[in-house]
């Protein structure tokens, strides 16, 4: 106890404490991001998949730099205003091989569109991938 005592005893300085004057650089706000309706984008591994959305139609662009060829892709969305699953057709969907660009038309009903879609999902076979990033 009396060593406690002791050191916050020796700890009081009757030297003045100054305070931090660090030069501290003013933060600059960050320029908004810029979302384009309908443009989306997917990435990871050396996998990039890229979709653009023109109302319910449009095309998908799968780059397969991985080490591991890909199944079929597929694709949904989960609705903005209620959360349901809708599921879009990926026309032609075909194994995308290790170093290949697989290019693929998409089609969606016609209550989805390039403006409110919700979240989109990338599929490969069974494998869900996740959502895709507005771009």
């Amino acid at each position: 106890m009396l060593l406690v005592l002791g050191l916050a005893a020796c700890t009081k300085s009757a030297l003045p404490v100054e305070p931090s004057t660090s030069a501290t650089t003013p933060s600059m706000p960050s320029p908004p991001a810029v979302i384009t309706p309908g443009q989306y984008r997917w990435s990871s591994g050396g996998l990039v998949v890229t979709l653009t959305l023109k109302t319910s139609v449009g095309k998908m662009v799968v780059n397969n730099d991985t080490h591991s060829a890909l199944a079929a892709p597929g694709i949904y969305v989960l609705d903005a205003a209620t959360g349901k699953r809708i599921d879009g057709e990926v026309v032609g969907a075909a194994p995308v091989g290790v170093g290949d660009v697989g290019v693929f038309r998409v089609k969606f009903p016609t209550g989805v569109n390039d403006k409110d879609s919700g979240m989109v999902i990338l599929l490969f076979g069974t494998d869900n991938y996740g959502a895709f990033a507005p771009a």
